[in-house]
């Protein structure tokens, strides 16, 4: 019979754990990066969100929090091009800020979000302070 000394066993537990810290941090960072990559996108995308009027302005919700409310709102212009393209983007945020929550006990004081007002000032669709 093969006996390994205890030192090695040891280390060998140690890098192990060291290994799956490691490959935890790098997808946190890499869940990170792509949560600021969709927002610049969605930004893009958004652009200016020109408005005549509140009719021309839609809202959607994006994000989860811990309580599974959106952390984030958009405001966009409703031209049909766009509309795809930000649900999408938005979707794979949520996605993402989801699987950082799953597995994890909601908080005992959650509150319903609160939907912000959508309005078009300055011929731009805003949220007002709530806009990211």
């Amino acid at each position: 019979m093969l006996r390994i000394p205890q030192p090695c066993i040891v280390a060998a537990a140690s890098i192990g754990a060291a290994a799956l810290l490691a490959a935890a941090w790098v997808h946190a960072e890499d869940d990170a990066q792509a949560l600021a990559r969709l927002k610049r996108e969605i930004a893009a995308t958004v652009g200016e969100a020109t408005c005549g009027n509140v009719s021309f302005c839609r809202l959607l919700p994006m994000g989860s929090d811990a309580c599974g409310n959106p952390t984030a709102w958009i405001a966009y212009n409703n031209a049909p091009d766009l509309k795809p393209v930000i649900e999408t983007k938005a979707a794979e945020y949520t996605f993402i800020e989801e699987e950082q929550h799953r597995g994890k006990r909601k908080p005992a004081d959650c509150k319903p979000a609160v939907t912000p007002k959508l309005a078009c000032v300055n011929h731009r669709c805003t949220l007002g302070d709530a806009s990211y």
